[in-house]
């Protein structure tokens, strides 16, 4: 497994060398993966933010995380400017692996962590990237408190914690096919995210 999995990460590098020896690396970068990309800490257009994810280690020991993710993801994300680590995997109880992966400036909460052991994990050392759980969008009716008191409480655990807090609302299939649900789930968010 570990010269499977070297190849492949050697094969990327390999591709980041050929990007970066022809040009065709891009320049300021408005999105990585789900999250912004805007900041001016990264002045050169060779320098760019990345994701990592490693959804297929989600229960796997953190041992195991370790070896088969985070010792390879090292190599890759040491390349590059600043990393959003995570998307639905639940990085709560990970956290000390991850801290080993360079450069990690965001760490994705998915609906399936432990919240406040999240935040207790990351304290400001990373912005907590919370995307919360759709199912208070999919009811029917709608109810604008039950969203709002599920934005406040990540609000409260991170305040609690330190942690600098972005929400990324990722699901919109669970909409009930009402698009203005989006909207308002916006306006509940920067209410909430305002005091």
């Amino acid at each position: 497994m570990h010269r499977l999995v070297d190849r492949v990460t050697e094969d990327y590098l390999s591709l980041l060398d050929q990007l970066e020896e022809q040009g065709l690396l891009c320049g300021q970068q408005s999105l990585i993966h789900c999250t912004g990309a805007y900041t001016d800490e990264l002045p050169r257009t060779e320098d760019l933010g990345m994701f990592g994810l490693a959804q297929m280690f989600s229960t796997v020991s953190p041992p195991m995380f370790e070896e088969f993710e985070v010792d390879y993801a090292s190599r890759i994300c040491g390349r590059c400017g600043l990393v959003y680590y995570g998307c639905c995997d639940p990085l709560d109880g990970n956290m000390p692996q991850v801290r080993l992966i360079p450069k990690v400036r965001k760490v994705s909460m998915s609906p399936w962590v432990d919240q406040e052991r999240g935040a207790e994990e990351i304290k400001g050392d990373y912005a907590y990237s919370r995307k919360p759980s759709p199912a208070p969008q999919a009811v029917d009716p709608f109810d604008p408190e039950k969203v709002r008191a599920d934005l406040l409480a990540t609000r409260l655990t991170c305040e609690r914690n330190g942690c600098l807090l972005e929400h990324i609302r990722k699901d919109i299939s669970t909409d009930h096919y009402e698009p203005e649900r989006l909207s308002q789930w916006a306006r509940l968010a920067m209410e909430v995210a305002q005091g």
